[in-house]
């Protein structure tokens, strides 16, 4: 049995479910917007742990099998700085999950975003991106 219809329906139910997330103070969930015509598109959810900050990277229609590099970056998306400022865990059928050693106040401060890249092989090629900026 392959996990991704599950990684797909946890990724849909994250999407769908922004706003009930949202107004839970435990959590910040931002968008993630398909890039370059990829399709994938999904959410980042940020969970204080003490000083530090799980953060989950759900993508829809990512390819099942193939580990997508994953990085937060100084933002925003339109001009992201290429060189990462915190690795995350690759994206491996549209899941990683990290705790970084960063407190979440720092990741929402206005200055980052996460960005997901095709594969290890094509670094260069996005096919994912979002801002972490609370609304005001």
């Amino acid at each position: 049995m392959r996990p991704f219809p599950y990684i797909l329906a946890a990724a849909v139910l994250a999407i769908s479910a922004l706003p009930a997330y949202a107004a839970d103070p435990t959590y910040e969930v931002f968008a993630i917007s398909a890039q370059n015509g990829s399709g994938e598109s999904g959410a980042v959810i940020l969970t204080p742990v003490g000083t530090k900050t799980k953060v989950e990277v759900l993508i829809a229609n990512a390819p099942v099998g193939v580990p997508q590099p994953t990085h937060v970056h100084v933002g925003p998306c339109a001009k992201l700085d290429p060189k990462p400022t915190y690795p995350l865990s690759p994206a491996l059928n549209g899941l990683s999950v990290t705790t970084l050693d960063v407190p979440i106040a720092t990741l929402i401060n206005g200055t980052f975003a996460v960005n997901v890249h095709k594969s290890a092989t094509n670094i260069p090629a996005y096919v994912a991106c979002g801002d972490l900026i609370l609304p005001k």
